[in-house]
């Protein structure tokens, strides 16, 4: 999958989730949502957005990694059940 170059920002919503999104895309959907609990915003205080931003770095990075195999990611597969996954 090739994607055309496009501009991306991250955005904190009012409703305190932090969004990545193509600029100007307001009412679009946006890419990735991160919601970080309030218990961890007020540790740390100021700095939650900047994790937000190194979490969303690493995910793009990783996509244009050569780690990344994504021919297929937008397949249905109907016999995969959906399952959260768990990182521990």
């Amino acid at each position: 999958m090739i994607m055309n170059e496009v501009y991306l920002e991250i955005v904190e919503l009012d409703n305190g989730e932090i969004v990545l999104r193509p600029v100007n895309a307001d009412d679009e959907e946006p890419l990735a949502v991160l919601k970080i609990s309030e218990a961890t915003k007020e540790y740390l205080q100021d700095k939650y957005f900047e994790l937000a931003k190194h979490m969303f770095t690493a995910g793009i990075d990783f996509v244009y990694s050569d780690d990344f195999i994504g021919d297929d990611i937008f397949e249905t597969h109907d016999d995969v059940d959906r399952v959260s996954k768990i990182i521990h």
